[in-house]
């Protein structure tokens, strides 16, 4: 029990410092990009040498179960996120968020790719390891596992407040951080439904995919 109220507190601590990052220092991408490598992985790190775990046992890495239908999902990922931009464009401020992409994020058509391709792979995996993986298994080896997938899908929400908070009126963000915390739970759902933290990846790299897509059509306005 003490181990998991220290792995509570260093994962708490580390996306508090993540949070003063973001919207406080706000860095470029590159040295932001850093310091959540660091964040999300040293908790994780400390973590298994304190509990005489390997990192893949922490976050559930384990392999997975046949993904015949995990297919299905990574495209359903990608469709429905773009569908539900097509139908919300219009409540959307779109100039905002270009700004903002172009500004806070300092996407050019030099570094998108890369950025992109960054976000897609890694940024996926270092979300999932942390959420999915680090904090739901600290309350499921307690027994407590529906416990932790609402706190990690909470967890997940908030982490992306301060990303989102000014591209969405009031009701369209409180709906979108409501969304948030629902595809949290999700993958949670489809990390146990595969057995192994590679399900819930693969689809969160979809997504990721499905708003870089967005994003290109309007920093480019393609």
């Amino acid at each position: 029990m003490k181990k998991t109220v220290i792995g509570l507190l260093m994962a708490a601590v580390s996306l508090a410092i993540m949070a003063y990052v973001e919207n406080v220092i706000a860095p470029v991408y590159l040295i932001k990009s850093a310091c959540k490598l660091i964040l999300f992985c040293l908790p994780v790190i400390i973590y298994a040498c304190m509990s005489n775990q390997s990192i893949k046992e922490v976050i559930g890495l384990n392999k997975m179960k046949p993904a015949r239908w995990l297919y299905l999902g990574m495209v359903l990922a990608y469709v429905g996120i773009i569908a539900v931009f097509l139908i919300v464009r219009e409540q959307l401020d779109l100039e905002n968020i270009r700004t903002s992409l172009i500004n806070k994020e300092q996407l050019t058509r030099e570094n998108c790719l890369f950025v992109f391709a960054y976000i897609i792979v890694v940024n996926s995996f270092l979300e999932e390891s942390f959420f999915r993986g680090f904090i739901y298994q600290l309350f499921e080896k307690q027994g407590n596992g529906k416990t932790g997938m609402i706190v990690s899908a909470i967890c997940f929400a908030l982490y992306h407040i301060g990303m989102v908070s000014n591209w969405f009126n009031p009701l369209i963000f409180v709906l979108c951080i409501t969304g948030l915390a629902l595809c949290g739970v999700i993958l949670q759902i489809v990390c146990l439904k595969f057995g192994s933290l590679k399900a819930s990846w693969l689809i969160h790299g979809c997504a990721n995919l499905a708003i870089n897509t967005i994003g290109v059509i309007l920093i480019f306005q393609l």
